[in-house]
């Protein structure tokens, strides 16, 4: 759900024709890709829309000693749907890897020997999702630009506050106006902040497809009323409302696609305690065969909680990649969603952790297909203001008139290396004796 890069500068000089479009781009990843985390999709999805804008562009990532040599791959690109190669820095931080990587995979060693690499390539531009790469080159005095989807916490407010002070953070991207709104509470500048909502890749919902022959490739019934649902299976996401709702509604049949296999078990269990019979599993399927599972839907359903810690501070990809789908979608009346969807005219907005108002949504657009084929039509066509390439030339702009503003011409990424070392690795006693 979380979107997205980090941002240096170049190393001597920058000329102002490089500076009106950017030559070099280095997004550092969190080094776990491919993952089924929903992070690691934007990533992926900017990359791809990155490298069609930048003419030197890489993206660094962890791996094996063999991913590594190999780079890009079909593997890879399937995993994330992508359709155009680029480079793709995989460093061999492990003798031999299972991949998609586990679920809470994070490596600092990653993170240190990410910014080793981007210093020595010296690109135009860093850009990461990263807090402790954003930490790191602040320390060397590197700038970066930063994408950022939390809200600041208590525990964090003292350390983000000196973050976003920093002269060398040219800037904080994030997808959500509550957010660019919290961080602004906290010190950052107006002038620093672009709010770029998240996006769809509209190629991989092509060719379309009826709900007659995406069911019949899935084997699923003909007839059946299905409401489907895509992502993980956290409560925090709305499964316990989903499976409500199911055992308000025998008759229709709730699909859920997606989850780590602990989650599919866990929800499973919960299904048979409840005695649910219409409740079918898939797992996890990647971007690229996505598609085929919307398509088969009715209705879409977004049922996120507003009891989770995040629920104001997150506006989920699945929700762009039910729009293009061309299907009716129910979702939480949250604000954030309202940031996309309008109730009654691109989807229809029922009240978080309710499952009655669930059901009554869904059996409107049931009853009701003019409705739900006028909500569908609509969000499909506003959709196509939300693509990865549109977003990637909005950072890109803001990218380049931080930088100008910033007047970093100067900045010589090895030479703050080395001095970063230094102070690291020789202590202020030892220092005042040389």
């Amino acid at each position: 759900m979380h979107v997205l890069i980090i941002g240096i500068i170049k190393k001597l000089p920058i000329k102002e024709s490089e500076m009106e479009t950017l030559k070099s781009l280095i997004y550092v990843s969190k080094g776990n890709l491919p993952s089924k985390m929903a992070h690691s999709i934007q990533t992926a999805k900017m990359a791809q829309a990155f490298s069609q804008k930048v003419e030197n562009f890489e993206l660094v990532t962890s791996g094996d000693i063999f991913s590594f040599l190999k780079g890009i791959d079909s593997e890879f690109q399937a995993w994330y749907g992508l359709h155009h190669k680029f480079k793709l820095v995989r460093l061999p931080l492990h003798i031999k890897i299972e991949y998609p990587f586990p679920q809470n995979y994070e490596n600092f060693i990653f993170y240190k020997l990410a910014i080793l690499y981007a210093c020595f390539k010296a690109p135009c531009l860093i850009y990461t999702r990263s807090f402790p790469v954003v930490e790191i080159l602040l320390r060397m005095c590197i700038p970066v630009l930063w994408e950022w989807h939390e809200p600041v916490s208590e525990k964090l407010s003292y350390t983000c506050k000196k973050l976003f002070n920093n002269k060398n953070l040219l800037g904080v991207v994030t997808t959500l106006p509550q957010l660019a709104e919290n961080y602004l509470n906290h010190g950052l500048l107006p002038e620093k902040t672009l709010v770029a909502p998240n996006a769809v890749d509209i190629k991989n919902f092509l060719p379309y497809q009826t709900k007659s022959l995406a069911r019949q490739k899935l084997s699923l019934q003909q007839d059946s009323q299905i409401i489907l649902y895509s992502g993980h299976l956290y409560d925090y996401k709305g499964i316990p409302t989903i499976l409500k709702t199911a055992s308000l509604m025998p008759e229709c049949e709730f699909v859920l696609v997606g989850g780590w296999i602990d989650d599919i078990n866990r929800v499973k269990a919960t299904c048979q305690q409840m005695n649910l019979q219409n409740i079918q599993f898939f797992g996890h399927v990647p971007q690229s065969e996505l598609a085929l599972y919307l398509y088969a839907a009715d209705i879409l359903i977004l049922p996120t909680s507003k009891y989770w810690e995040l629920a104001e501070a997150t506006c989920p990809l699945k929700l762009f990649d039910y729009m293009v789908a061309k299907r009716p979608i129910v979702a939480s009346a949250l604000p954030t969603i309202a940031t996309v969807l309008r109730h009654r005219e691109n989807a229809l907005l029922a009240e978080p952790d309710e499952p009655l108002s669930f059901k009554l949504a869904i059996e409107t657009l049931l009853n009701n297909p003019l409705l739900a084929k006028t909500i569908a039509d609509c969000a499909f066509q506003e959709v196509h203001n939300f693509t990865w390439d549109g977003r990637a030339e909005r950072v890109l702009q803001f990218a380049t008139e931080r930088l100008q503003k910033a007047n970093k011409s100067d900045i010589s990424y090895m030479r703050n290396v080395l001095k970063y070392i230094t102070l690291k690795t020789i202590s202020p006693h030892k220092l005042l004796k040389l």
